[in-house]
Parts: C-alpha cells; structure tokens; sequence
C-alpha cells in the first residue's frame, strides 16, 4: 500500500492530466447510469426518480410481449451477424493487402484513400448512397440500363436494405478498422521474413505462414471485442438510410428504443430495453473472452 501511494506521489503530475478525462467518463458514461432505475418504474418526468411508482419487470414483460420488439431483434441480428460476416474479415484482408504493397509512397496513398471515409458523416454517405442508386439518374440503375436491364427501386425495396446498409458501413470502417492489423503486422519480427526468404518463400507464401498466423491474437480479441455489437446496429447509419417503405426492414432495437422514447415518450420502457440490450451485450463479449481462452490456450481476460 506505502509502494501504491508513493508511486502515485511521484507521477502526481501525470495523473493530474488524467483528471479531465476521468471526470468527463464519470459525468457522461457513469453518472447517467442512475437513470436506469426507471426501468423498474412507470416514469413521468414530473414525478422523478424520487416518486416514480414502482412497477418491478412489468417494463420487461411489456417488450417481451410486443411483436414489434421481435421485429426489430429480427432485423438488428440479421444486420449484425452480416457486418460481422462482411465486415470483420474485410480490414484484416486490406491490411494484408497493403502490407504486401511494395512501394511506400503508393501504400501511403492507399492507407489514406482507404481512411477518409471514416471521417465522412453518415448524413452525406446516405445521401451519396440515395444518389448512386437513383432509379432515374443514380450510375448504379445507368449501367444497369446499359446492359439491358431493367432499373431497379434500390432504396425503395425492403429486400436490398440489409445489404446496402452492410456493404455502406463496410464502406466506411474498413480502413479505419484495418490500423489496428497494420500495428500488429509492423510489430512482426523481420527475421521471420527474412528466415522465409532464404527458403525460397514467396510474397503470399510469407504472408499466408508468416504474417497472418503472428497476428491472431489481435483477430481474436478484436472477433471477442465485435461480438457486443451483434445486439445493436449503428443508429446514425440506419437513421439516415431509412425511409417508409423499407421500415419492416430497418427498424432496428435502437430505432424502436428511440421511436418509443423520445417520440412516444414512453421512458420507462426504452429504459428496460436499453437495459436488456446492454447486459445481453456485455455476456456475448464476457463468453467470447472465456470461449477463447479455452480454445487457443491464452489468457485474454
């Protein structure tokens, strides 16, 4: 304990840079965590925390019930588990990709292409996607046209949705996500290269055996890390693409909280599903960690 306080008395200057950061997880992420208590309550603002009645799972039982609920867990399981079918493998491919471009000059460019579109907000990327898929003028139903075919109503056919919003947000993240693999491949050892190229291996045998075995830990962790997401949908992208006739598509968990809590003003019951949604997530990741250290004998968590 003497040994813990010294420490801190001596990087008391660093720890003080902390603070602001701390204090801003504690307000924003912590502190609102209170609010989860109307989960348990039939909410009214004017009533509060305080003298809020106390209806127990009666919030549970409602969503539970409800075949809209259902809809949209449908929707928000069947867009996540094809992100992370699409969307997991894509940036530890272009990694690998870049890694084995030769020249610097060009893989900087490449890396730079590849990043801006996670700097682009999803307001203007659904509205280049509406754009491109135009029936009348998007280039998608154009060349469609030119090769004989009929237009198609892109965004105005439920059946497209999953896969637009998917392929858009893969789009956007993939070269974002790919930093993560190219650190880990830069932290390869050379010598195992360079023990490869003696042997006579080539450029995709050293990348087959060598690269891509020294770098799963991190696909693992980061495949851990991702399975939390299979109950949630980013809102911004859905939020944006969605319109009313691919709605029974789109409406995910995070559209239906928001629909019910903000514009039903029902709080309580966004409240419990937020919950739900939250600790469902928390045990996927949880049994991820576990399911990996079983299989590859390492300690993760």
């Amino acid at each position: 304990m003497k040994s813990i306080g010294l420490t801190l008395w001596r990087q008391r200057v660093l720890f003080m840079f902390l603070l602001p950061g701390a204090a801003a997880v504690l307000v924003f992420s912590y502190a609102p965590m209170a609010g989860l208590v109307m989960a348990f309550q039939d909410y009214r603002v004017s009533d509060g925390f305080l003298r809020g009645e106390f209806v127990g799972l009666d919030q549970f039982r409602a969503f539970l019930t409800d075949p809209d609920f259902y809809a949209a867990l449908r929707n928000t399981l069947a867009i996540s588990g094809l992100t992370l079918l699409i969307g997991f493998p894509a940036p530890v491919a272009l990694a690998l990709m870049i890694d084995a471009v030769a020249s610097s000059r060009f893989r900087k460019v490449v890396q730079s292409v590849t990043y801006l579109p996670h700097f682009i907000t999803w307001v203007f990327i659904a509205s280049l996607v509406y754009r491109l898929l135009d029936t009348e003028s998007g280039i998608v139903n154009l060349a469609l046209v030119k090769l004989g075919f009929a237009p198609v109503s892109f965004m105005q056919s439920p059946g497209y949705f999953w896969f637009i919003l998917v392929l858009a947000s893969v789009w956007k993240s993939i070269g974002w996500n790919s930093i993560i693999y190219l650190a880990a491949i830069s932290g390869i050892d050379p010598e195992l290269h360079n023990a490869g190229m003696v042997d006579g291996a080539s450029r995709f045998q050293r990348m087959i055996y060598i690269t891509l075995p020294s770098i799963v830990p991190t696909i693992a962790l980061m495949f851990v890390l991702s399975l939390g997401s299979l109950v949630s949908v980013n809102f911004e992208a859905v939020f944006n693409l969605m319109n009313g006739f691919v709605q029974e598509k789109a409406d995910v968990i995070d559209t239906f909280v928001y629909r019910n809590g903000v514009q039903m003003i029902k709080f309580s019951y966004a409240t419990a599903i937020g919950l739900a949604q939250s600790v469902i997530a928390s045990i996927l990741v949880f049994a991820g960690f576990k399911f990996s250290n079983k299989m590859n004998g390492t300690k993760l968590l």
